[in-house]
C-alpha cells in the first residue's frame, strides 16, 4: 500500500467561521476555514460556492415537500451533507432521509444517546473519539479512535460508544469543513472481553448508519497496535462491509510507518506530535457538547412520521427494501 500520508502538511486558515447555530457561547476547536479552502474543496467536486448555495436552497425546498421529515436542518448541516455527497444534491436526499429515519430503525444505538445521558458518559470511559483540529494538506480530517486503559471492561457497550461517535459527527456537521477523513484506530488496550462484545448485528447496524446517513467520505481506516487476537474481528468486519470499504481497512504491524508519515503539527503529543494530548483534546471537544446542548435536547426526540411518508418512498434507494416501514427494521 502506498503511504497514504506522504508529505502531509497542515492547512491553517485565517477567516473566522460563523458561530454554531445552537451555541450560547462558542469556542473554536477546528482550524478556521478560509475561502480558498472552500473553493479548492468544492472545485474537487466540480462545484463552485455559488452553485453550492443554490443547491442548499434546492434541498430546503425539497425538504418542505417531505411531510414525514422534520424540517430542522441548518444551512451548515446541508452544506456538510453536500460534502458527503460530493456536491450532488440528488445523492444527499436519501442520506437526509436516513439521518432522521435511523433513530427509529436502531433504538439499541439511539436510545439514551443525549451527550449528557449517563449511558454516554459511561461510554466515554472506554474510548477516545477525537477529530484532530488541523486538516491535512488535501483538507481532509484525521479521526483518532483509541481504546482507553480501563481496567474494568464489563460495562463497555459498543452501541453506546458508536452513539457517542455519532454525537461527535453531529457537531462536525455543524462546524467542520473537510474533503473527507481518515481514521486512525489505536487498539493498544484492546482485550478479549472487548472483542466478544462486538457482534455481527452491531457491525451491520453501525455500517448501515455510517454508509447510508452519516458517512464522511472515509479515505482509509488504519488500525495500529492491534493484538493478534483482533485479526479475526477485522476479517469479520471486512466480510460484512462492501468491498470498496473493506479495501480501505489496513492493519499496520509497524505503527511508526503510519505515524511518521503524518505532520507532527497535526498529531497529538501521545504520538510524538505537537498537538495537544488526547486527554486535552477530549476535554476541549466536550465543551462542544455543552454548546450544543439545546440542539441535542431537540435532536434526540426527532423521528420520522411514517404515516405521512409519500407513496413509493420507503428508503428503497438506500436500504434495498420495498414495502412497509416495519420491514426496514429487520436489517
Amino acid at each position: 500500500m502506498k503511504n497514504l500520508f506522504k508529505n502531509v502538511r497542515v492547512s491553517l486558515g485565517e477567516n473566522i467561521r460563523e458561530k454554531p447555530v445552537f451555541a450560547m457561547i462558542s469556542h473554536e476547536y477546528f482550524a478556521p476555514t478560509t475561502e480558498d479552502i472552500e473553493i479548492e474543496v468544492w472545485k474537487g467536486f466540480d462545484k463552485t460556492k455559488d452553485a453550492i448555495s443554490k443547491d442548499i436552497e434546492s434541498i430546503k425546498t425539497w425538504l418542505k415537500s417531505q411531510p414525514h421529515l422534520p424540517h430542522t436542518l441548518s444551512d451548515k448541516q446541508i452544506r456538510s451533507f453536500l460534502l458527503l455527497g460530493k456536491g450532488s444534491a440528488e445523492k444527499i436526499k436519501p442520506k437526509i432521509d436516513m439521518y432522521y429515519t435511523m433513530r427509529s430503525l436502531y433504538p439499541d444505538i439511539f436510545d439514551r444517546s443525549h451527550p449528557f445521558d449517563q449511558r454516554m458518559l459511561e461510554a466515554k470511559k472506554y474510548m477516545y473519539i477525537i477529530p484532530l483540529p488541523k486538516r491535512t494538506s488535501d483538507h481532509s480530517r484525521i479521526l483518532v479512535l483509541k481504546l482507553k486503559d480501563e481496567p474494568d471492561s464489563s460495562g463497555m457497550d459498543p452501541s453506546a460508544i458508536f452513539a457517542r461517535l455519532l454525537n461527535t459527527t453531529e457537531v462536525r456537521l455543524q462546524e467542520d469543513f473537510c474533503s473527507g477523513h481518515t481514521v486512525l484506530f489505536d487498539m493498544e488496550h484492546c482485550k478479549l472481553q472487548h472483542v466478544a462484545k462486538v457482534t455481527p448485528t452491531f457491525i451491520r447496524s453501525s455500517y448501515n448508519i455510517g454508509e447510508k446517513a452519516l458517512t464522511t467520505r472515509v479515505q482509509g481506516i488504519h488500525v495500529i497496535n492491534a493484538p493478534a487476537f483482533t485479526e479475526r474481528l477485522l476479517v469479520l468486519v471486512k466480510s460484512i462491509v462492501k468491498p470498496k470499504m473493506a479495501n480501505r481497512i489496513f492493519l499496520h504491524r509497524d505503527m511508526e510507518s503510519i505515524i511518521n508519515s503524518i505532520d507532527k503539527n497535526i498529531l497529538p503529543k501521545d504520538y510524538g506530535g505537537n498537538e495537544k494530548s488526547l486527554d486535552e483534546l477530549e476535554a476541549e471537544f466536550d465543551k462542544k457538547f455543552e454548546e450544543y446542548r439545546s440542539f441535542f435536547d431537540r435532536r434526540v426526540n426527532e423521528r420520522v412520521n411514517e404515516q405521512l411518508r409519500p407513496a413509493g418512498m420507503v428508503n428503497d434507494d438506500f436500504l434495498g427494501y420495498h414495502g412497509s416501514f416495519k420491514k426496514l427494521a429487520v436489517d
